[in-house]
């Protein structure tokens, strides 16, 4: 009968000390956190776009056929410091390159720093990320961007490779 009585005990314990709040970073450890390579899990619009010229706009751009395989591999890099002495940021085509691209070329380079008590991802040359979620394998943000004249928030999910 006791080993009944301590067998919920045990499993509750066990969910309690699963909780996925261990992943989780806080707001001082995000420059850390950002660190290293990151592939996408998702991106999705706040409204329809049709960017593939298709004639079927959508609001999923990851799970269509709106984005290219060949850009739905891409790595994002985020290093502390490179050759420049500045934090850098970098998006590398990889096994699938497109148009005329090597595999693993850049196609985009930049320099991040987090601003706005670490909430926001600046960047040099493009627009920035606020971050919606930050834990130790996954990153969730969202910026602004334009298609064919039409404003929408794209929001990009990561999982560090």
């Amino acid at each position: 009968m006791k080993r009944l009585l301590f067998l919920p005990l045990a499993i509750t314990l066990l969910v309690i000390s699963c909780n996925k709040d261990d992943d989780e970073v806080s707001i001082a450890d995000r420059n850390r956190a950002l660190l290293g390579q990151w592939e996408y899990e998702g991106i999705m619009t706040d409204r329809a776009v049709d960017l593939n010229g298709d004639n079927t706009s959508n609001i999923d751009l990851f799970n269509t056929q709106e984005l290219p395989q060949c850009v739905k591999d891409n790595i994002t890099t985020y290093t502390e410091d490179g050759p420049s002495g500045k934090p850098e940021y970098n998006v590398t085509e990889n096994n699938l390159a497109c148009d005329d691209n090597n595999p693993f070329s850049f196609v985009e380079e930049d320099f991040w720093t987090l601003t706005n008590d670490n909430a926001i991802i600046s960047f040099e040359g493009r627009e920035p990320f606020r971050i919606i979620e930050l834990t130790k394998n996954r990153l969730k943000v969202e910026s602004d961007d334009t298609f064919d004249g039409q404003d929408y928030i794209m929001t990009i999910t990561y999982r560090k490779k």
